[in-house]
């Protein structure tokens, strides 16, 4: 069980006020905040141990390499995945998209086929587009229905012998949907052999993950969401699948042999790690990692679900707000709002007075704004560090905001 007013103190940005209010912070679906633990690994990484990883046969260089191999042993363990050399680092699911884009894409034929939702966020689309443009492939989207879930009758009528790829997000950043990914990973096997994807960056931080459960083939995940800090996330990958993919990124630390006219591949993980890795960074994950096992995710999994009733109740209770949320009886506790003929952009800076931070915009998922004729919207998102006061907090300012705007 998670008791937010004890768990609150972990986390030091909760001492301070804005705009003379309590700090009510609803928007860690763009970035969660950092505890104690997190923060004080770092530092001591940079105080006591910091040298290059992978580099040196000197103490400090050992003593971070061992920090930072370790966390790809706790992330294994935290997504079940069979092997360490499984995990990639990389900058966050953004680069791992567009590392998994160019690596998958260049070994298809002209008019393969993608499939991705109308609901993906731009990381889940772009990197897919570029790769289609570049290599003459076809990209098909899947539905979303009037309650803000994927069509599932659409789905199977777009898989065929040509899908090569299928990348959905795991859960949404705007609607809170959850989609079946087992599921889904059934119907593809059904017509296909097409590579799965799932975009993690709003799942992992909520759910426990089992990826060998699951029947996925790649799994993208975002530090900053889950606790860590900006600048590192994980690509998973299948090893059998990881070791036919070729490098996009070559330099220093991924490389076995260099000649003057060729070079020879690192195993894997590290042939996909060009460079210095951004080491402390990785092992501040390993801290949020170590984090959330202790709360366990179950925990977090049940505190995230009732804290979602509590707040779409509440939020539908308030007359002349329009709300993007899924119908589904098991979902995330995010919420994409709208009042109409009020900007959410102004919506968002009067909720600021009252010390609430959301966000405001088309939260990188434009396309799906495009298609519900709204410009932006306004977004609540709830973690662990979140209760129902919070939301209480929220829904009264809400009130208020429409009464000042309207």
């Amino acid at each position: 069980m998670i008791t937010v007013s004890d768990l609150k103190k972990d986390f030091p940005i909760f001492t301070r006020e804005v705009n003379g209010k309590r700090l009510t912070y609803l928007d860690s679906g763009a970035t969660s905040q950092k505890p104690n633990t997190v923060i004080d690994e770092m530092s001591n990484v940079y105080k006591n141990n910091n040298a290059n990883v992978h580099r040196g046969t000197y103490v400090l260089s050992s003593e971070t390499t061992a920090k930072y191999e370790d966390v790809r042993s706790k992330l294994k363990n935290f997504i079940n995945a069979k092997s360490s050399d499984e995990i990639i680092f990389a900058k966050g699911c953004t680069e791992g998209f567009n590392f998994l884009a160019n690596s998958i894409c260049k070994d298809l034929s002209p008019g393969d086929e993608i499939i991705l939702s109308e609901i993906e966020h731009h990381a889940n689309i772009i990197p897919w587009q570029m790769a289609a443009d570049k290599y003459n492939l076809k990209i098909n989207f899947i539905n979303v229905t009037d309650s803000f879930n994927l069509d599932m009758d659409h789905f199977r009528s777009l898989l065929n012998e040509n899908t090569k790829v299928v990348s959905i997000v795991g859960e949404s950043n705007i609607s809170g949907m959850l989609p079946d990914i087992k599921f889904i990973n059934s119907l593809i096997k059904e017509k296909t052999d097409a590579i799965y994807i799932v975009d993690g960056a709003q799942l992992v931080p909520h759910r426990k993950i089992d990826v060998q459960d699951l029947g996925i083939d790649f799994l993208c995940v975002s530090g900053h969401k889950m606790l860590g800090p900006t600048g590192i996330g994980v690509v998973w990958g299948r090893k059998e699948l990881l070791e036919k993919l070729d490098p996009v990124y070559g330099g220093g630390d991924m490389i076995e042999e260099v000649y003057y006219d060729k070079a020879t591949w690192a195993p894997i993980p590290h042939k996909f790690e060009a460079g210095t890795p951004p080491y402390v960074e990785a092992i501040g994950l390993g801290a949020a990692i170590d984090y959330l096992t202790n709360l366990d995710m179950k925990n977090v999994e049940k505190h995230s679900d009732n804290l979602r009733l509590y707040a779409k109740n509440k939020l539908e209770s308030i007359d002349g707000l329009n709300i993007i949320h899924t119908n589904s009886d098991v979902a995330g506790c995010t919420f994409a709002m709208s009042v109409d003929n009020v900007h959410a952009t102004d919506i968002s800076l009067m909720l600021d007075t009252f010390g609430v931070a959301v966000r405001a915009g088309h939260h990188c998922v434009q396309p799906f704004h495009r298609k519900l004729n709204l410009d932006a919207t306004f977004r609540a998102t709830g973690y662990i560090y979140n209760d129902e006061e919070d939301f209480d907090i929220l829904a009264d300012a809400i009130k208020e905001s429409i009464k000042i705007l309207k």
